[in-house]
């Protein structure tokens, strides 16, 4: 399971009443699967202390995982507390929803997006810029948000992609620079690899952990026609198959009162 979590709460239109406390995650193949539930009376301090931290009776807290929220202050202020190690961030749906209530431009929200899914920073920065252009006032809005909260560009992931990136790294030009060490290129862009260190500058082999087409086309220098068998050592564990099937080996039990 990606070290990934989104928590939410939603109100009950019952009798009954109360808030429903949800965690979920996704798997290697982008399926949602749920982590955990409750049932409390509202989304408070209280409550969350409670969720996280039977949450932290199975999920590990580390710098590796991350908990997303729709900026509620309960629980950004618990996570702080129960996972300090794990990186905080805004749910991007949220957030965008959040522009188009207040400031009602349809321009901005796509830069919005198109800002949040970058990879680079300079492909970022040219999407942040048309926004503080459009709306000055909702560049400073996400500004006070913190970018490290909700852009990839600026975060402290199957064989269906591998495969197409296998393809598109297919068409590029390699160059070696040292041992592991290449400079890849297109008729418009250029990036450099390092097969070692699992990176690459255009960010998406740093942050998706699967090589992309860049490192792909470096692979191939590397290996040869072995390159094939080699790129899921180069793939971060949690898209291998035998790691997706452990999330449904256990039988999913409720826990007690």
């Amino acid at each position: 399971m990606r070290k990934v979590i989104a928590v939410d709460g939603t109100f009950l239109r019952s009798k009954y009443g109360g808030v429903l406390l949800s965690a979920v995650a996704q798997d290697a193949g982008n399926h949602i699967f749920p982590v955990a539930f409750c049932v409390v009376d509202s989304e408070c301090d209280a409550s969350y202390r409670y969720f996280f931290e039977q949450l932290r009776s199975f999920v590990l807290d580390t710098p590796e995982l991350c908990i997303i929220s729709d900026r509620h202050q309960s629980i950004r202020k618990l996570v702080s507390i129960v996972f300090p190690s794990a990186h905080y961030g805004c749910c991007m749906r949220h957030l965008g929803e959040n522009i188009q209530n207040n400031f009602h431009n349809a321009s901005v929200v796509y830069h919005f997006y198109k800002a949040t899914k970058a990879y680079n920073i300079d492909v970022f920065s040219d999407h942040f810029n048309r926004i503080r252009d459009l709306v000055p006032q909702a560049a400073t809005h996400l500004e006070r948000v913190e970018f490290h909260q909700w852009s990839k560009a600026f975060f402290p992931g199957n064989r269906k992609r591998l495969a197409k990136n296998i393809n598109q790294g297919n068409k590029l030009l390699v160059y070696q620079t040292a041992n592991y060490k290449y400079i890849v290129t297109s008729h418009d862009e250029f990036a450099t690899v390092d097969l070692l260190a699992k990176s690459c500058t255009c960010k998406v082999f740093d942050i998706d952990k699967v090589p992309c087409p860049h490192a792909m086309a470096a692979l191939r220098c590397q290996y040869g026609d072995d390159y094939g068998r080699r790129i899921y050592k180069y793939s971060s564990s949690y898209y291998k198959v035998k790691v997706y099937l452990i999330a449904y080996v256990e039988e999913i039990k409720p826990v007690p009162s």
